[in-house]
C-alpha cells in the first residue's frame, strides 16, 4: 500500500468523527503530503461543504447513438432539430455509489458540455436521490479556440481553493487546470473501477486547506 493510499484511509477515519457542526482549524504548515485536521487551536472555520464539480460523458457515462456494443443501461430521446434521436447510455460501474459517497460529505456538481435536453435526461436517470445539486450545461460554457471550456468561478466564484472538476479532458479545465483531476475516458470496459479509485481520494479533500494542494499531491503519487 502506498504512503498516500495509507494517508487516505486514516483520514476517512477520522472524517467519520465529526459532524456538519463541528468546528475544526487547518495550520498553515503541510506535513507527510497532506494538511492535516487539529484539535487546537480553535477558529471560527466550520467545516461546511466543500464542492466537487463532475463532468458528465466519459466520466459518469457513456452515451451513443449507435447501439454499444455492451448491454446499455437505458435509453433517452433527444430531438435534434427537426428529428428525435434515440441515445443509448452505458453507467460507469460504481457511478451510483461514487455520487451517494460524495453526496456525504461535498456539494456535488456537474458541468457538462453537453446540451440540456440530453443531459438533464440523463442526469435524472443516474440520481434518482438527488445528490447532485446544481447542473451546468453547454449553455454555461466559455469557447476558447473553439472548444467548450467550464470556467469554474461560475460555481464557486473567487474561492476557487473549495473545488475541485473530475473530467476526462484536461482541455475543459484549462482556465483552472490546478483545480482539474483527471480520469480515464470510459467507453464500454463493465470492470472499470475508476471512480471507485477516485472516490477515496475525493473523500478526504475537505480537510485541506486548499483543495488544489489535494490535487498536486494526487498527481505526484
Amino acid at each position: 500500500m502506498s504512503i498516500f493510499k495509507f494517508h487516505c484511509r486514516l483520514l476517512r477515519c477520522v472524517s467519520r468523527c465529526f459532524t456538519a457542526t463541528t468546528i475544526i482549524s487547518y495550520p498553515s504548515t503541510r506535513h507527510d503530503d497532506y494538511t492535516k485536521l487539529e484539535d487546537e487551536p480553535q477558529t471560527e472555520y466550520t467545516n461546511t461543504k466543500r464542492t466537487i464539480i463532475l463532468d458528465l460523458d466519459e466520466t459518469l457515462v457513456h452515451s451513443t447513438t449507435q447501439m454499444p456494443g455492451v448491454r446499455y443501461d437505458f435509453m433517452v430521446m433527444v430531438r435534434v432539430e427537426t428529428e428525435v434521436m434515440p441515445i443509448f447510455v452505458v453507467k460507469r460501474p460504481g457511478v451510483t455509489e461514487f455520487l451517494e459517497r460524495l453526496g456525504e460529505s461535498f456539494e456535488v456538481v456537474v458541468f457538462t458540455a453537453g446540451v440540456e435536453d440530453y443531459a438533464s435526461q440523463v442526469l435524472d436517470k443516474i440520481d434518482r436521490k438527488g445528490v447532485i445539486s446544481q447542473r451546468l450545461y453547454r449553455d454555461s460554457c466559455t469557447e476558447v479556440n473553439g472548444r467548450y471550456v467550464k470556467d469554474l468561478s461560475m460555481v464557486v466564484g473567487k474561492d476557487l481553493g473549495s473545488a475541485l472538476i473530475v473530467d476526462d479532458n484536461p482541455s475543459s479545465y484549462s482556465l483552472q487546470p490546478e483545480n482539474g483531476v483527471p480520469i480515464k475516458a470510459f467507453v464500454d470496459d463493465l470492470k472499470d473501477q475508476e471512480l471507485m479509485k477516485l472516490v477515496e481520494f475525493l473523500e478526504i479533500c475537505y480537510v485541506y486547506e486548499d483543495m488544489r494542494d489535494a490535487v498536486q499531491d494526487f498527481l505526484a503519487n
